[in-house]
């Protein structure tokens, strides 16, 4: 098994049979976007982003493939010139025969993906999909519980070291009992409502409007459900170890590494 020969399309097929393209939103891009299927792949750099940084590394380092949650290439570039910076990531990946493979809001809608490691990573139990799919294979989205009730100070305590956020923007009084947990990696202020209805304590996301704060009170005022906004990158910098450990798994003879480089383009600045 050791001793197999891996290709970029055997790696796509993988994925694509957890994290199915179909899974997709309708404005997302994903699969193979750089390179030939037929590549042979012996080491897979792994990125939540491909910046100028993280190609360097996978050049250093060897690598024939490159795996990012988030795509280079969300729409049809028009054109591809070394002085922009895609049209330059792009160029290079050629000139240094580097596939790259791309697995975004699919891998968000699948079972096991992004929302249920963040969920893991907050040590919830129980896990299921928010809102999940008609075809019970998909869905966006996570909740579960905590093993005990903790305060929402305490629970804000815990999103500051599991993630590593810096910064939480937030609206729930400290003293409020939290059990049960709805989150989503990323952008996931459309799921509020359903949080809502869930019956959750809190829920925990990035991208938050100022006016999506709004949407958790009552007509009386009354704050129905305690809301974090624990930035983007945070919420799904885990993708890069989820997706290595599922990869190693099923292809040993491939070594995978995630990125040293950190592809947060936000900078924080504390009073």
């Amino acid at each position: 098994m050791s001793n197999t020969i891996v290709y970029a399309h055997d790696i796509a097929c993988a994925l694509e049979a957890w994290a199915d393209p179909a899974f997709a939103e309708s404005y997302d891009n994903v699969g193979l976007h750089v390179g030939s299927a037929t590549q042979e792949i012996n080491r897979v750099l792994i990125s939540l982003d491909l910046t100028p940084e993280v190609l360097d590394e996978a050049v250093n380092s060897n690598a024939s493939m490159i795996v990012t949650h988030h795509p280079l290439l969300f729409q049809p570039p028009s054109r591809i010139v070394d002085e922009d910076l895609i049209g330059h990531l792009i160029l290079e990946l050629a000139k240094s025969q580097i596939c790259l493979y791309s697995i975004h809001t699919n891998l968000d809608a699948a079972h096991g993906g992004v929302s249920f490691a963040l969920a893991n990573l907050l040590d919830l139990q129980d896990i299921k999909f928010l809102k999940p799919n008609s075809d019970g294979l998909s869905g966006m989205g996570a909740i579960g519980n905590l093993a005990q009730h903790e305060s929402f100070s305490s629970f804000l305590d815990r999103i500051h070291s599991q993630l590593n956020s810096p910064v939480l923007r937030y609206v729930g009084l400290k003293t409020t009992p939290i059990n049960t947990v709805a989150v989503c990696g990323g952008s996931g202020g459309n799921l509020i409502k359903p949080a809502l209805k869930s019956g959750a304590d809190v829920f925990v996301s990035a991208d938050l409007s100022y006016h999506r704060f709004f949407e958790v009170y009552d007509s009386s005022g009354h704050c129905q459900l305690a809301l974090v906004d624990a930035g983007h990158y945070e919420t799904e910098k885990h993708t890069e170890e989820l997706l290595r450990s599922w990869l190693t798994e099923r292809f040993p003879s491939v070594i995978f590494t995630c990125t040293e480089s950190v592809t947060n383009p936000i900078k924080y600045s504390t009073i």
